[in-house]
């Protein structure tokens, strides 16, 4: 695997909780797009998949890119409906 790409990858893993990798969505594909360089920027530092990078995340949000802003906050409404749905069966 070249290096950016497992970078890419490293990142998308890191974005977003265990649970939700076994899913895939297109918010979850729009934060991947719209987040990596803003990962890069603020976050690399933190290990990907930890706790620590969403808390890097949330106190970086107003630094964010409008695009990385809009896609965390996409995701964020998906999966409280994915959610909702999960606990109404």
């Amino acid at each position: 695997m070249i290096p950016s790409k497992a970078a890419f990858l490293a990142i998308g893993l890191s974005l977003v909780p265990a649970a939700a990798l076994a899913q895939q969505s297109p918010a979850r594909d729009a934060l991947k797009r719209a987040c990596t360089g803003d990962y890069m920027e603020y976050c690399s530092e933190h290990a990907p998949g930890g706790p620590e990078v969403e808390a890097c995340f949330k106190a970086n949000m107003k630094k964010l890119t409008p695009a990385c802003s809009s896609a965390i906050t996409a995701y964020k409404q998906e999966q409280r409906a994915t959610r909702r749905v999960s606990e109404a069966r």
